[in-house]
């Protein structure tokens, strides 16, 4: 029983761990909440109807089939499940913003409440911004990296894990956001990641808390009691300093309102009735049912099914998997009882499918239950992180500031109590997408951030567009004319990429979603940067990449005119169905010009 009120529940769970541990393999899923029945066994028979579960025997199907029968047989997985708009005979509401040019449709997503909203999990694949073996390639060579607009930890933990097991060189990282919410949860993240003894608990728990909108009480218990801890240790306008293990360190200079959100992000604010309410106003809002409708038409029907339960319920986990024990909310995805992100946003997008298909295969999970393979796949690369930080030498240094204005720090010595000196240079510099017309601009973020990267044959800035098409002539197909519109069409419909609908205009727009994959944005996209100042900068632009690609789905390396490969329909499928990319994201790279 717990005594003292809410710091007594603190310190009765303090040492706790759920009940039911974090997974290895894919459970049986012959799970009876109400008679608190569960199988332990390994699950490896699966269902033959819709493979989102599977069985330890063929007892264990049967004793479960009269609980299964509703999600097996649910309507959306049926095969004559329809759109909305074709069972009630009308045109979709999105046909009616059809002729909007790529600026307009951008203005009026922005007006869009549910359309906008804090990117806590990103929204283009995670990018191991070092690329070891194509650059230094020395296990040995200590590196120092910066995350100009970090936004999650994702690549964060990509680039890290991609240096692989036998790295030891020292890694100083340096991770900054100006927005308030992701700092708070990239500082829980990394404190849970370094400093929770057991490193499968550790990654479960910073699992739950990036993405699930449950979570164990007791993890929410522990991350609460310690974040209390840290911050009552420290001096209110001193630098928050951790130890990570005991080879790595935490050093944050935030301000007061990421410290208050430390604490709210895991304090008992809402209650699990106040979450899932707001949860479902914006997974379930009326005027977005044709948008959810147009997604689920291009799913598999057991996608449909795994699509909808992650909509209903918010928790990363197997679908067959018991998820009773995630029982309070997380506060971190909400602000003042709202929900912080788009009602679109989903954990799959900040991901390779193609490596998240082969962990839950690893783990025993089949690729109808894809958010279970996101879990194992989760499990794995957290696993891998915080093993890596714990045995070797890695300092983060996380900050608040606007990007240019951290960088103008750094160069004038405003940060050298924290350990980042004047003098401090950066084999890395990832600056996101604030390179964007809509964020700091190509010459405020080239002009703060080029001298501070190391004069080096292998040190690069890199960063991403993704909103340069609402400023440029031709950025998409679009806005391109007819000719390149049919051409496109006809290359999809060569490719076997084309939906054909009954109403011809729908299968246009349609397609319009991916058909900027088979445009060739690099003309379009060399004139916007001459236009937008690219060429006054004193950084080299690279042709020849040697980290990232110029494109999504493209090999690094490959020419600027190289269009995204799709080697199968599968691939196609993954990359355009289950996740949402525009296509016209353009990745780019700069070095120190060569005499």
């Amino acid at each position: 029983m717990f005594t003292g009120g809410w710091q007594g529940m603190v310190d009765n769970v303090l040492n706790k761990n759920p009940n039911f541990a974090p997974l290895d393999v894919l459970p049986c899923a012959n799970v009876n909440v109400n008679k608190h029945d569960v199988c332990k066994k390994p699950g490896k028979l699966a269902c033959s109807s819709c493979k989102l579960v599977s069985y330890c025997s063929k007892e264990c199907q049967v004793a479960h089939w009269a609980i299964h029968k509703s999600d097996c047989k649910d309507p959306i997985r049926s095969s004559k499940w329809k759109p909305g708009w074709i069972a009630e005979g009308r045109d979709p509401i999105f046909l009616l913003k059809s002729n909007m040019s790529t600026a307009e449709e951008m203005a009026n997503r922005s007006q869009d409440r549910l359309s906008i909203g804090s990117a806590l999990w990103g929204n283009v694949p995670a990018m191991d911004i070092v690329n070891l073996p194509n650059n230094e390639n020395d296990l040995k060579k200590d590196l120092s990296l910066a995350f100009a607009a970090s936004g999650d930890i994702r690549n964060i933990v990509t680039t890290v894990n991609a240096l692989g097991t036998d790295y030891s060189g020292k890694l100083n990282i340096l991770l900054n956001d100006l927005n308030p919410y992701v700092v708070s949860r990239n500082i829980a993240l990394l404190l849970i990641l370094g400093t929770i003894p057991d490193e499968i608990i550790a990654a479960d728990m910073a699992l739950h808390f990036w993405y699930s909108v449950f979570m164990p009480m007791e993890y929410r218990l522990r991350i609460l009691s310690m974040v209390s801890t840290l911050l009552k240790t420290q001096v209110s306008d001193d630098p928050i300093v951790a130890p990570l293990g005991p080879h790595s360190t935490l050093t944050c200079l935030v301000s007061s309102h990421v410290k208050k959100l430390l604490v709210e992000n895991v304090g008992p604010v809402m209650t699990p009735e106040q979450a899932q309410i707001e949860y479902k106003r914006v997974r379930k809002a009326p005027s977005r049912v044709d948008y959810r409708d147009r997604m689920y038409m291009g799913l598999k029907p057991s996608h449909r099914l795994a699509f909808l339960e992650y909509r209903r319920f918010g928790i990363i986990l197997p679908f067959g998997a018991l998820n009773a024990h995630c029982n309070v909310p997380n506060p971190s995805l909400f602000s003042n009882g709202t929900w912080l992100q788009t009602d679109y946003a989903d954990p799959l997008e900040s991901w390779d499918m193609n490596k998240v298909f082969l962990a839950g295969k690893a783990h025993g999970a089949q690729p109808e239950d894809v958010y279970g393979c996101l879990y194992f796949f989760l499990s794995d690369q957290l696993r891998a992180f915080a093993r890596h930080i714990r045995q070797h030498r890695v300092s983060f240094h996380v900050y608040n500031y606007e990007a240019c204005i951290l960088a103008r720090g750094i160069s004038e010595g405003e940060l050298a109590d924290c350990g980042v000196l004047s003098t401090t240079r950066f084999d890395r510099i990832d600056v996101s997408n604030i390179m964007d017309p809509n964020y700091v601009g190509i010459r405020g973020v080239m002009d703060a951030w080029g001298p501070l990267l190391a004069k080096t044959d292998n040190a690069a800035l890199t960063g991403y567009f993704m909103n340069w098409v609402a400023k440029a002539e031709e950025g998409r197909v679009a806005d391109a004319g007819p000719s390149v519109l049919k051409r496109s069409l006809d290359l999809m419909t060569k490719g076997n990429r084309l939906r054909k609908e009954a109403n011809p205009i729908l299968t246009v727009y349609l397609a319009m979603d991916d058909i900027d994959a088979f445009y060739d944005t690099s003309k379009a996209f060399s004139k916007f940067w001459k236009e937008h100042g690219g060429i006054d900068v004193k950084l080299q632009l690279r042709t020849v990449h040697k980290i990232t690609p110029h494109r999504l789905k493209t090999a690094v390396g490959a020419k600027p005119d190289t269009l995204p490969d799709f080697a199968d329909d599968e691939t196609w499928y993954r990359y355009t169905r289950l996740i949402n990319l525009t296509w016209s994201e353009r990745y780019v790279e700069f070095g120190h010009s060569k005499a």
